[in-house]
């Protein structure tokens, strides 16, 4: 049986499980239409009028992962060991597959494709949030990883019982700054960033485009709402769509301009409001966490000495080669 185990001198969660087996596919690629029955049942989908569940007709599939860490069928148990804390991996595993082309890309997809993937975000965002047993939902995107069988397009949805430790850190980080200056911390960077223009990559009514001023790593991006919102999946229909296009432009340039190198893309949204651990856990996470997507280009060539990010561009030469890739 799988586990979350905590470490007291860190005060991080690891996952222990069993190895799993790796599954061998062939010449056959599980996520494109009329290879449904290879995959676990959908969970959701946006299909064609007309077409039936688990089967081809869909323009964006959700699918458990084949081999999940986190399964919402367990039952949650926290228990102390001695000193130690241990909870079982409750939670969800899943896969959005963005397309039913398998050679799309974000970079190629049509903008109402890529709409369509932001919606079913906050829709399994929204769902999964209603499990009070669920604490934190995460998003990420990889593009081009190098050990990836499987380049069909898709994101991984991964909730838990607990926060993730990333998180937890940003939280604390809002939360402190919020009680020290009574604003929310994303929402000064927008205004000093969009003020001094020189790290600002592009701007869009809803939305700013900037490298960050301790980019961890070159032509890192963030992505913010330019007005204060805590949760992604409470965006307007009119976010969302602007969203799609800035989106679509962005991984246009990163690819033309930048030779379509590997990238990371996490949404960070704000935790489950329902699941407390006790009463004012979230008293003013409304006021002081800001919804963003972070984009880390080639996430696995972070350069790093005891946990210290070492980055060789300056961040505003970073958003100079971006601006003239025209993102």
């Amino acid at each position: 049986m799988s586990e979350l185990r905590k470490d007291p001198t860190q005060g991080q969660w690891v996952l222990v499980r069993p190895p799993q087996a790796v599954s061998e596919w062939g010449e056959e690629c599980p996520y494109c239409p009329g290879n449904e029955p290879l995959t676990p049942p959908e969970i959701a989908a946006y299909r064609k009028e007309g077409s039936a569940p688990n089967s081809p007709g869909w323009e964006v599939r959700v699918v458990p992962e084949l081999d999940p860490h986190f399964r919402v069928e367990w039952e949650l148990v926290r228990e102390g060991v001695g000193m130690y804390d241990k909870i079982t991996p409750r939670g969800a595993s899943e896969l959005i597959i963005e397309s039913p082309s398998h050679d799309d890309s974000l970079a190629s997809m049509r903008e109402e494709q890529l709409e369509r993937v932001l919606w079913m975000y906050a829709d399994r965002i929204k769902d999964l949030k209603r499990d009070t047993q669920i604490r934190d939902v995460l998003v990420t995107r990889q593009h081009r990883t190098p050990d990836g069988q499987i380049t069909h397009p898709r994101s991984q949805l991964t909730a838990i019982p607990i926060i993730f430790d990333d998180v937890r850190r940003e939280l604390q980080e809002c939360r402190v700054y919020y009680q020290y200056k009574k604003r929310c911390v994303f929402c000064d960077v927008v205004h000093q960033e969009v003020a001094a223009e020189e790290r600002v990559v592009r701007l869009t009514q809803f939305f700013v485009v900037l490298v960050p001023y301790a980019a961890r790593a070159p032509l890192e991006t963030w992505i913010l709402p330019r007005q204060h919102h805590c949760a992604f999946e409470a965006s307007s229909p009119e976010a969302l769509s602007d969203l799609s296009r800035l989106l679509s432009g962005y991984f246009r340039a990163l690819a033309r301009g930048f030779g379509d190198p590997p990238f990371e893309m996490v949404l960070h949204t704000v935790p489950n409001l329902a699941s407390k651990l006790f009463r004012e856990e979230w008293a003013t996470v409304a006021d002081d966490y800001h919804w963003h997507l972070e984009i880390i280009v080639q996430p696995r060539r972070l350069n790093r000495v005891g946990g210290i990010f070492i980055n060789e561009l300056a961040p505003q030469e970073a958003a100079r080669q971006l601006r003239r890739a025209r993102v």
